[in-house]
């Protein structure tokens, strides 16, 4: 049986908020590992990171096919970077070894924001849901390749937040789109209790349950200007940056992510109309909004 079921305000976005003591440093607050990109798709680490940084990590490291290694690094400052093997412009799965050992120094990993499909993604992908120790929150072609082996889920060692749109979350559970749509709860809570993996449905009213189905978030932030791409890879990123400092809760992490991912994208499109609200956008007014909830009464 579900249990609670809530949305989200301001009050509890408040009380979830991690506190900041004055005495902090970059350790306090975290290391997040994203590993993202491909040859096609650069913005999405760029969205990755900001996300997480916005959103309060202390230390960030991006990890990336080394063949985009210039584009990125003209892009961005406040991270570090792990460039690592590819081939024919996706991670190779010779990669591994860089990963874990980058894994060591984290609290909270992103992967498949943009790495395209190939067998080396999804080796990466099966072997990080087997041997990550860490919280692991996989998004985009993460999840469309772990959909090749979706019952690897069953022997993880850590917990895992999966953060599908409609499509994705179709081809976890091998049935249409519209049958996703027309039964959002139902797919979301069956599917965590059969994986024992947090899930944040996308979509209109996004939905996230906890693994274990005892408590349902139905998030009523944001609009149609976050349908756009790169706006998934934000949240990703937003996630992963509470998530240490709220004691490595993914399911808190994502519920908070979500909310002000989608409060970030109503103030952008009140200045600047639905239509025309870019996910870069909302990387840039996330401080507002935290501001905003943080001084709230």
């Amino acid at each position: 049986m579900m249990g609670t079921r809530f949305v989200l305000d301001y009050s509890k976005a408040k009380e979830l908020l991690p506190k900041r003591p004055i005495n902090a440093n970059k350790g306090t607050f975290g290391r997040v590992l994203i590993i993202a990109g491909s040859a096609r798709m650069i913005g999405c680490c760029d969205l990755a990171v900001k996300g997480a940084l916005r959103c309060g990590a202390g230390l960030v490291t991006l990890a990336f096919p080394d063949c985009i290694y210039v584009p990125l690094a003209s892009r961005l400052t406040e991270n570090t970077f792990l460039p690592l093997p590819s081939k024919n412009g996706k991670l190779s799965a010779e990669c591994l070894p860089l990963i874990f050992k980058e894994i060591k120094k984290c609290d909270a990993v992103v992967f498949g924001c943009g790495v395209g499909r190939s067998d080396d993604i999804s080796e990466i992908v099966t072997e990080l849901v087997l041997k990550c120790d860490k919280p692991l929150i996989i998004d985009a072609d993460g999840l469309n390749a772990l959909a090749e082996n979706v019952g690897v889920l069953k022997y993880a060692k850590t917990k895992i937040l999966l953060t599908p749109h409609p499509g994705e979350m179709s081809r976890l559970i091998r049935k249409n789109v519209d049958f996703v749509e027309k039964n959002r709860e139902k797919v979301i809570i069956a599917f965590s209790k059969q994986y024992n993996v947090n899930v944040l449905l996308k979509g209109h009213n996004t939905l996230i349950c906890k693994r274990d189905a005892t408590l349902l978030c139905e998030n009523k932030t944001g609009n149609t200007g976050l349908s756009k791409g790169g706006s998934g890879d934000l949240l990703s990123g937003m996630i992963a940056g509470l998530t240490p400092a709220l004691n490595g809760n993914l399911y808190q992490a994502a519920c908070l992510g979500a909310y002000i991912h989608g409060l970030t994208a109503e103030l952008v499109s009140s200045k600047l109309s639905e239509f025309s609200t870019l996910p870069s956008d909302c990387a840039d007014n996330i401080g507002y909004i935290i501001k905003a909830i943080t001084e709230s009464e």
